[in-house]
């Protein structure tokens, strides 16, 4: 009997130490591969193809990184050995139910200006998206056959 107390309370230490281990913690940050995205500037985001080089999100305490900047919403980037804020829009667009995450990228000068001057970006509503491709266009109406 006694060895079977010992033995549970051995165990009983042993599973204490293992749950008192810190798991181990990713610190590695989000990878983004986009479509594209809408390039900001000052006058209106304009929709841009993005190549297949990744979107990497950099730590807030990076040395280019402006705190004021993560503070108000925007998200640190490099993509393509450049440095980028992005804006990342997560609310379905109007009359659509499905989420999409829709990124507003520029460099940091024109984010630094925008942010500056009051700016918030936003997804215009009408132009400037991704162009449709063919299996995404609406099929032609047919004509009426007048006789």
């Amino acid at each position: 009997m006694r060895v079977c107390v010992a033995c549970l309370a051995g165990l009983t230490a042993l599973g204490s130490v293992a749950l008192a281990a810190p798991a181990p913690q990713s610190d590695s940050l989000p990878t983004y591969y986009l479509r594209g995205y809408y390039n900001l500037d000052n006058q209106r985001p304009q929709w841009q193809t993005s190549d297949d080089a990744p979107w990497s999100q950099v730590k807030s305490n990076t040395p280019w990184v402006d705190s004021r900047l993560v503070k108000y919403g925007y998200i640190p980037f490099t993509h393509d050995s450049k440095n980028y804020y992005c804006w990342i829009d997560t609310a379905p667009r109007t009359g659509s139910h499905v989420i999409e995450r829709t990124f507003l990228c520029g460099d940091p000068a024109t984010v630094q200006w925008l942010f500056q001057n009051n700016w918030k970006p936003n997804v215009p509503m009408i132009g400037g998206g991704p162009p449709l491709q063919k299996s995404e266009r609406p099929p032609p109406s047919p004509t009426p056959n007048h006789n």
